[in-house]
């Protein structure tokens, strides 16, 4: 099967995996590079967009969800491997992409349940916690009201700044988020169609970058 894709939201996807490489092999290898880390931060907010568009465009919400769990689980083990955390001591980002899913699901429906997974981030140790929940609303928001949801993620950046300081540069996403949602990156009409496995693409790579990062930490670190 094949179906017609958005290529600007494949150039989204493109840099956040990229920017996530170069985050990760900063974290495990050269953890003495700031400058690798920062780069990095431009993958999570692109990732948190993304997800706010699978959950708009996804024909079944519970396939979709069961996916990123499914992944979750096969990730867990290099994710754990690679950065030296207990097999579960912290979760990784399909954990909190999850979660994300089920919050934008209940955000839509003006529903009270929306706060499940602001609450679930203080029991369960997941990637980016409860400011990775948040940041996936800001995204939500985003498409919702532009300037609302702009001001709300400089806001939520500048509450968190002193947990994770780097994370700031996170906010150097938002012009290739705002690009794709003003449709200025190239559409769905110059994409043509490409094969339906492709989208499988980042959840096979997550684990399998963490694989080969820690393969190479052993081997030469």
């Amino acid at each position: 099967m094949q179906k017609r894709y958005d290529a600007g939201r494949e150039i989204l996807k493109w840099i956040a995996i990229v920017s996530m490489t170069i985050d990760h092999i900063g974290a495990v290898l050269y953890p003495e590079y700031v400058f690798l880390r920062i780069i990095g931060r431009l993958s999570f907010p692109i990732f948190s967009y993304l997800i706010v568009l699978g959950v708009e465009d996804t024909e079944n919400l519970g396939r979709y969800l069961g996916r990123l769990f499914l992944f979750a689980f096969i990730s867990q083990i290099p994710f754990h491997l690679a950065l030296g955390y207990n097999p579960f001591e912290y979760l990784n980002i399909f954990f909190t992409l999850s979660l994300g899913v089920i919050f934008i699901h209940f955000l839509q429906k003006k529903s009270f349940l929306s706060v499940l997974p602001l609450f679930a981030a203080v029991p369960l140790n997941f990637d980016y916690g409860i400011y990775g929940i948040m940041l996936i609303g800001c995204m939500y928001m985003i498409k919702k009201d532009e300037k609302m949801g702009v001001a709300f993620t400089f806001l939520l950046n500048l509450v968190f700044l002193f947990t994770v300081e780097t994370q700031i540069f996170s906010l150097f996403a938002l012009p290739f988020i705002l690009l794709h949602k003003n449709e200025q990156l190239p559409s769905s009409k110059d994409a043509g169609f490409y094969p339906r496995w492709k989208k499988y693409l980042f959840y096979i790579y997550y684990p399998l970058h963490f694989t080969v990062i820690y393969i190479l930490k052993l081997l030469y670190f």
